[in-house]
C-alpha cells in the first residue's frame, strides 16, 4: 500500500523545515521540537495531577477520567497506565494530553499517564524501574484512585511500549502486578538495527535507523545493557503468562519487523494478542490526530479492545 497522502504532505512539509536531524542535535533541542498535543475529540470529565513516591524521588502523573456510563463508576473505573513515547529521551505529559483523554474516552477507563524519568540525565534501567515502580503505586492505592485493581492495563507508544512490555515482564516474577492487558504501540523490542524494515524504511520516512541508533545510545549506559530483557524484551526467551495484548504498527516504521517479531513470540509462548497494522502510515502517527485521519480512528480501534478486555475482568 502506498504511503497515505496526509503523510506524504507531512514528510514534505518537515522537509521544509532547518533543522539537523534527530542524532545532530543535543536532547535540549530535540525536546524542543516536539509538537503539542492535539486537541481531543474526548475531553475529560476530570484530569488530576499528582506526585508518586517511588524511587527516591515524586514522579508526577496526570489521570484522566472519563464521563461515567454504565460500563464503569466513579468507585471502580478500570485503568490504563500509560508511558509516552520520545526514545527515552523526550515526551511530556502536555504533549500526550489529547491522546489520553481520548484513550480514556474511547475505552471508559481512567487513564493514568506516567512522567518517568528519562535519559541520558537517567539511563537504563531508571527510566524501566520508574515505569514498574509507578505501576505498582498505582494498583497498590487503587482504592484512593477510585479504580478497579483487577482490571488495570499498561501500554504506551515507542519507547514507552518498550516501559510497557517491560513492566509486563517483571509483573509476572513476583505476581504482585495482576495486570489483565497490554497496548502496545509500534513498540521498541529489540536493540539491534539490521530487521527488514530498518533496511526499507531507515531514511525518508520520519523516524530513520541512525536517529534509533542515538536514542539508543543515550538510554543504555553500555552496549552490554542492550541484552537485557528489560532494555529488548524481544531477548527474553519465555514470554508465557503475559496478559492478552493488542499491537499496532505502522507500514512505513523501521521498527515494524521488531514489533512483528515481537508479536511472534507472544504467540509462540501461548499468549492472545490481536496485531493490527496501519499499512500507509508511519512511525509517530498515533498521537497526531491534528495530522492523520487514521490516527484517530487507530485510538477509537485502540479503546475498543481495552473496552473488550476491561469487560471481561
Amino acid at each position: 500500500m502506498p504511503v497515505h497522502p496526509q503523510v506524504v504532505q507531512y514528510l514534505e512539509e518537515v522537509a521544509k523545515v532547518d533543522l539537523p536531524s534527530f542524532d545532530e542535535m543535543t536532547p535540549e533541542l530535540i525536546r524542543s521540537t516536539l509538537s503539542p498535543s492535539p486537541e481531543p475529540h474526548f475531553p475529560a470529565q476530570k484530569i488530576e495531577d499528582l506526585k508518586l513516591p517511588v524511587n527516591q524521588t515524586e514522579l508526577p502523573v496526570r489521570i484522566y477520567t472519563p464521563e461515567e456510563s454504565e460500563a464503569n463508576s466513579p468507585a471502580a473505573f478500570p485503568a490504563l497506565v500509560y508511558f509516552h513515547g520520545g526514545g527515552w529521551v523526550m515526551g511530556t505529559l502536555d504533549a500526550y494530553d489529547g491522546l489520553c483523554q481520548d484513550l480514556a474516552g474511547s475505552a471508559g477507563c481512567k487513564v493514568i499517564s506516567v512522567d518517568y524519568r528519562m535519559a541520558p540525565e537517567h539511563p537504563y534501567p531508571v527510566p524501566f524501574e520508574d515505569a514498574y515502580a509507578a505501576t505498582e503505586w498505582i494498583s497498590d492505592h487503587a482504592g484512593e484512585l477510585e479504580i478497579d485493581p483487577t482490571r488495570i492495563a499498561v501500554g504506551g507508544d515507542s519507547a514507552g511500549g518498550n516501559l510497557a512490555t517491560a513492566v509486563a515482564i517483571r509483573a509476572r516474577q513476583p505476581n504482585r502486578l495482576n495486570l489483565i492487558y497490554q497496548m502496545l504501540v509500534y513498540p521498541v523490542t529489540n536493540y539491534r538495527f539490521d530487521t527488514e524494515s530498518y533496511q526499507k524504511y531507515g531514511i525518508d520516512y520520519f523516524l530513520t535507523k541512525r536517529a534509533m541508533e542515538w536514542f539508543w545510545e543515550q538510554y543504555l549506559p553500555n552496549e552490554s545493557a542492550g541484552r537485557e530483557i528489560y532494555a529488548s524484551p524481544l531477548r527474553c526467551k519465555d514470554l508465557s503468562g503475559l496478559p492478552d495484548a493488542i499491537v499496532i504498527t505502522a507500514g512505513y516504521d523501521p521498527l515494524y519487523s521488531e514489533a512483528v517479531q515481537y508479536v511472534e513470540l507472544m504467540r509462540r509462548s501461548g499468549g492472545n494478542v490481536e496485531h493490527i497494522n496501519f499499512e500507509d502510515m508511519i512511525h509517530g502517527f498515533f498521537r497526531r490526530a491534528d495530522l492523520y485521519d487514521r490516527a484517530f480512528e487507530a485510538v477509537q480501534l485502540t479503546g475498543r479492545y481495552l473496552k473488550t478486555a476491561f469487560s471481561k475482568g
